[in-house]
């Protein structure tokens, strides 16, 4: 049995995912190939969306083997043996921890696979290199039942199919035996530089029918540093009266490095990949165009979440910006108060316990030890 495991947080980044789904900046293009899924083939139509800044933690699938395409149309599979066309990549959700994952294997519950061989392959949505600030990508693995028949392969390709015109086989971390059953092993960041303007990236995978090991992938991203990777359910976070949580107006007037409850609507984040790491004052991160407030159409912050008593506000020092990744209770609220994808949360409104603290240089709120959403 999947034993429950706790948090693993490598490679430090402004991201991700306590229960994530995925999450992008997009820019519109022409409908380039495999953009539309839907068949879960690579075929179809759909939207032309092409991803300079993106993680995808899966966590909207549900069921036990749900069909990636029915959630994620923009990822495509081929099923380049059996000859039958008779098994996938497929999504997984481990019961148990409410893991959510995808997952390839050449195994069924009969014998009706055994020594048949097999070759599936996932594809990522377009990447857009060119465009892209952070050229680099990265994922998660992990494996169990392991056979020195089975293997995962990861490519670089011009088009997602399997006989791409331009294939190039990456040379990445992915897990092994050696890593054990069920520990998902980091792969780093890996640079696309140079790899073409638009591509994709290919999970080949081979095994054979009852005699393979299943191969899990998760947390893809693109365009940023490798995500943190949540395992199992975040600890509750503790009791609160939260009838004594006190306004931003009267937050702000507290002392540096207290602690206390407040209650604030969101209104607004620092948009990704900020101009700078720590601003002098509101006004100045406005100034530079890094605030992304109530009217837009879109968000692209992740990290933070800027809150205030008005649900209209925008003036930035009637805020308090409110940090998402730096604690276990932090980290699950950011999956139901992060902006980025989520437009519709502005005006929600949120209550947070935690350390008054400057966050990226403005008054905010950070360490956050307990939080509710909603009235």
């Amino acid at each position: 049995m999947k034993k429950m495991r706790k948090f693993a947080w490598i490679f430090m980044a402004a991201m991700t995912v306590a229960g994530f789904s995925a999450c992008s900046n997009t820019e519109d293009e022409p409908v380039l190939p495999g953009m539309g899924g839907g068949n879960g083939d690579g075929t179809g139509t759909g939207s032309s969306v092409v991803l300079t800044d993106t993680v995808y933690q899966f966590n909207d699938l549900k069921g036990k083997y749900p069909s990636i395409s029915d959630y994620y149309p923009e990822w495509t599979t081929e099923t380049v043996l059996p000859a039958d066309q008779s098994n996938k990549w497929k999504g997984y959700v481990y019961n148990s921890t409410n893991d959510k994952y995808l997952r390839a294997s050449a195994y069924f519950d009969n014998t009706e696979n055994a020594g048949i061989q097999h070759e599936l392959w996932l594809f990522s949505p377009a990447l857009n290199v060119k465009d892209a600030t952070n050229k680099n990508f990265s994922f998660y693995t992990e494996g169990s039942n392991w056979q020195e028949t089975s293997t995962l392969e990861v490519y670089v390709l011009n088009e997602p199919k399997s006989n791409a015109s331009s294939k190039e086989k990456l040379n990445v971390k992915i897990a092994t035996s050696s890593d054990g059953n069920y520990v998902w092993v980091p792969s780093g960041d890996i640079s696309l530089e140079g790899k073409g303007d638009i591509v994709y990236i290919g999970f080949c995978y081979k095994g054979i029918g009852e005699s393979c090991t299943t191969y899990c992938l998760d947390d893809f991203a693109f365009g940023r540093v490798q995500v943190e990777h949540f395992i199992g359910e975040p600890e509750p976070t503790p009791e609160v009266d939260w009838t004594k949580a006190i306004s931003v107006a009267e937050a702000l007037t507290q002392a540096d490095n207290s602690t206390f409850a407040v209650k604030g609507h969101i209104v607004g984040c620092i948009k990704n990949n900020p101009s700078k790491k720590s601003y002098a004052s509101f006004a100045e991160a406005q100034a530079d165009g890094d605030i992304e407030w109530v009217g837009a159409t879109a968000f692209t912050g992740y990290t933070q979440v800027f809150i205030a008593d008005d649900a209209a506000e925008t003036d930035g020092s009637k805020c308090l910006l409110v940090k998402l990744n730096d604690t276990d209770a932090a980290k699950a609220l950011k999956d139901l108060a992060k902006l980025e994808g989520n437009a519709d949360r502005i005006g929600m409104t949120i209550y947070v316990q935690g350390l008054k603290k400057a966050n990226y240089g403005l008054p905010g709120i950070r360490e956050i030890s307990a939080y509710k959403v909603g009235e």
